[in-house]
């Protein structure tokens, strides 16, 4: 019996020694640990960035974090948390590479005002943080259902859903300081309810919202009813929100494959907007309404789509300066005849497409009549040839087209054809030189390489005696 008792002692004792010799390895570690934390410090000190002033840093810090913006590896890290390795945010770089740089990281708020939200998976602690170190300053937030696999975006509804809410309870009380809300890929059938959070909010600092919806029908809500003040950038896709729309300048309107946007719609959302100056129309409307004209007094650009076309009829832009088609030259040309409405003062035009074959339109001297006022002409992949035989054809006797116009750009489809391209460059020589022989001449062309290189070395001497040549 005394044999076992001595043993038990003995194990006591050894394992008292082996505790105590732990806490000393230990004690041991975290005293090496900052050891070469000094060492660290120490080297740091020989860096030309060691004894700039913390505010100089921080301007620094600033500075790298505008450089980055969505969707680099620092939004990814907010996005997709199975990637690996993870990346790593630009605000979590610099605040490890040194201590004195962890300490003025943290004490620059505007760091850690963009919040990147994945919110097809659990809430993250980490918001919580980037909610507290930006302090009071104004936050810039995107909301993006992100999966590994993309297909998984389309299941779990009602849990993205309720994630969805969440998130947004979540920031909801920092309201105050909401300076952009972006809200992506997002599907109608999922989060009707969950946008509810939205709708009676008082958002003194907001100025853009920006919201991509799928699905069918386009959902309609009013948000912020509270009021947004600042609200100046609205985009819209797929959705229709009615947001406050009394400082609204900037619109841009969109739907996916889906339902036409109704007249009703597009007047209630942009007749009240008193402010707006740039439109953007990607939208599938009604081509047979006989409506009211919208009058939009205010709207210097408008950017609208083939599918928008039929808004023509309606939509009244009396101080329009600028005017983008995205639609072939022949749509082009037969919305504007069909709709027959003047734009006395658009100076820039340009048409958007990707046309491989030349139309010959006979209406475009009607399409060039009711823009009376361009100086500038840009055909971005499409077919220019209908536009500018119009504007070569002018003889001394006619009634001179586009008398002020000064400069010309062409872009070739991707797929246009070795002919197209000589034809182009054999219609704009035959413009600069009838412009030069009615005292008009046309300043500036810029060509695209694959044009320059159809003619010779004799014809663009010949061209950049008459105007400037560019090349792009």
């Amino acid at each position: 019996m005394a044999t076992l008792e001595n043993l038990l002692a003995r194990e006591a004792v050894l394992s008292s020694r082996q505790t105590a010799l732990s806490s000393q390895q230990v004690a041991l570690e975290h005293a090496l640990l900052g050891v070469r934390v000094r060492i660290a410090e120490m080297r740091n000190m020989s860096a030309r960035t060691y004894n700039l002033p913390s505010e100089t840093l921080s301007t620094i810090f600033e500075a790298g974090l505008s450089e980055t913006s969505y969707p680099t590896p620092r939004a990814m890290a907010f996005l997709d948390r199975s990637q690996q390795p993870l990346p790593i945010p630009f605000e979590m770089l610099v605040s490890a590479v040194s201590r004195r740089w962890r300490i003025v990281a943290l004490q620059t708020p505007r760091l850690w005002t963009d919040l990147y939200i994945n919110f097809a998976q659990p809430m993250q602690g980490l918001h919580d943080l980037y909610l507290y170190r930006s302090k009071m300053c104004l936050l810039d937030i995107t909301l993006v259902p992100f999966a590994r696999h993309m297909e998984s975006d389309f299941t779990d509804s009602h849990d993205v859903g309720i994630s969805f809410k969440q998130h947004m309870e979540l920031l909801i009380p920092y309201v105050a300081r909401w300076r952009k809300l972006v809200i992506r890929k997002a599907f109608v059938g999922r989060f009707s309810a969950a946008y509810s959070v939205l709708a009676h909010l008082y958002a003194p600092a907001l100025e853009t919202l920006v919201a991509e919806i799928h699905g069918q029908p386009p959902l309609t809500m009013e948000v912020f009813s509270g009021g947004a003040p600042r609200l100046s950038s609205v985009e819209l896709n797929g959705v229709f929100f009615r947001p406050p729309q009394g400082a609204v300048k900037r619109v841009e309107l969109s739907i996916y494959a889906g339902p036409t946007f109704s007249y009703a719609q597009l007047s209630q959302l942009i007749h009240p907007m008193s402010t707006l100056t740039h439109l953007t129309m990607d939208l599938n409307m009604p081509t047979h309404t006989n409506h009211p004209s919208i009058e939009l007094p205010s709207v210097i650009s408008l950017d609208i789509s083939c599918h928008s076309f039929p808004a023509l009829r309606f939509l009244d832009f009396p101080a329009l300066e600028k005017l983008t088609f995205r639609g072939s030259s022949r749509e082009t040309i037969g919305a504007v005849i069909q709709h027959h409405r003047l734009y006395p003062v658009v100076t820039s035009l340009t048409i958007v497409s990707q046309d491989s074959i030349n139309w010959n339109n006979p209406s475009a001297i009607d399409f060039i009549s009711l823009l009376p006022g361009v100086q500038d002409v840009t055909f971005q992949g499409a077919a220019s040839t209908s536009i500018l035989h119009a504007l070569h054809d002018t003889k001394s006797t006619d009634k001179l087209l586009w008398p002020r116009l000064s400069t010309i750009t062409v872009i070739p489809a991707d797929r246009a054809t070795v002919s197209l391209e000589k034809q182009t460059w054999a219609y704009i020589g035959k413009v600069v030189e009838n412009r030069l022989q009615l005292g008009t001449p046309v300043s500036r062309i810029t060509l695209s390489s694959r044009i320059i290189e159809r003619i010779s070395n004799k014809q663009q001497r010949r061209l950049r005696e008459q105007v400037t040549l560019i090349e792009c």
